[in-house]
């Protein structure tokens, strides 16, 4: 059992993959990737990821050249290889090889290089979080928008750095407004007055894939939920917060900026409701949909 890695659908092993030097996502983060958890060899919600993966490729003005039964096929091969049962996959296209070190796109003008890497499935899944709300970075719109899942991670990075040096597990970032956006690779929830809200995607945020399952399997068990703006007070006014991501379905939130948090029985029982609703979507929507995508592939 070893960890592969797939570039441009030849597999080897990941301490052996090479991307050349003048590759544009290494030299400028010219990029944009997605996170899969695979269970049985199916990936969950496939047909989300790839959608935002073309949606984050094209606010980069970088439409992906590669079919999404190709890709498919790739991964299965590579999954399959690996053998690790449920596994990481982390699909990374770059703008490709550059005819100079310029930033310009004029001299963008080969192929897209295209990395899966395949890894044992690590799930944080109900691990509590110390979480900080950092002041330094923040999200913006105007600049790189947050929407766009790209390989310039810089920002959160930092915010990241910056929460562990003063002693917690990951942070909360705000926008130039001051808002709450998110974590530094999840979304957040808080229990307010009786309803689960998150930030809205309009405030600087990624449009989360678990976060979007969650805001409708909330809706659908009947309990109050919203997306609405959430300032640093409303964050430590919550009764409850929790994190969410594909690599960590909901986390509690145990400490917030230093302070022990409230009971977390709502999150806990939202956790629960969740991994039920993640076994009926794997069972009914994307095995089918996965044996479709690689039948067709053929």
């Amino acid at each position: 059992m070893v960890n592969l890695c797939n570039i441009d659908g030849v597999i080897t092993q990941e301490p052996a993959g090479r991307v050349p030097v003048s590759d544009r996502g290494f030299l400028f983060g010219d990029s944009v990737y997605e996170v899969i958890r695979v269970h049985d060899g199916t990936p969950l919600f496939w047909d989300e990821h790839w959608s935002r993966l073309s949606r984050s490729a094209a606010g980069l003005m970088m439409a992906l050249d590669v079919d999404e039964h190709v890709i498919a096929r790739r991964i299965h091969e590579t999954v399959t290889a690996a053998d690790h049962g449920d596994s990481y996959v982390r699909v990374v296209v770059t703008r490709g090889v550059g005819d100079a070190p310029n930033i310009d796109l004029a001299y963008a003008n080969s192929p897209q290089t295209w990395v899966i890497l395949v890894r044992p499935l690590e799930l944080a899944a109900g691990k509590p979080v110390h979480l900080r709300i950092v002041e330094r970075v923040r999200n913006d719109r105007r600049a790189l928008d947050p929407a766009v899942k790209s390989g310039n991670y810089l920002n959160n990075v930092l915010a990241l750095a910056e929460a562990r040096s003063q002693g917690a597990t990951d942070c909360v970032m705000l926008n130039t407004d001051g808002a709450v956006t998110e974590a530094s690779t999840a979304n957040l929830f808080a229990l307010r007055q009786g309803a689960w809200c998150t930030p809205p995607l309009g405030a600087g945020i990624l449009a989360g894939i678990t976060r979007r399952a969650i805001l409708d399997l909330l809706a659908e068990d009947g309990q109050r939920v919203c997306e609405h703006p959430l300032t640093r007070e409303d964050l430590m006014a919550a009764d409850e917060l929790f994190l969410c991501s594909t690599l960590r379905d909901i986390s509690p939130v145990s400490h917030l900026d230093g302070r022990p948090m409230n009971s977390s029985s709502r999150t806990a029982s939202l956790s629960h409701l969740f991994t039920e609703h993640l076994r009926r979507q794997r069972t009914e929507r994307d095995m089918p949909r996965w044996r479709e995508l690689l039948d067709g592939s053929r």
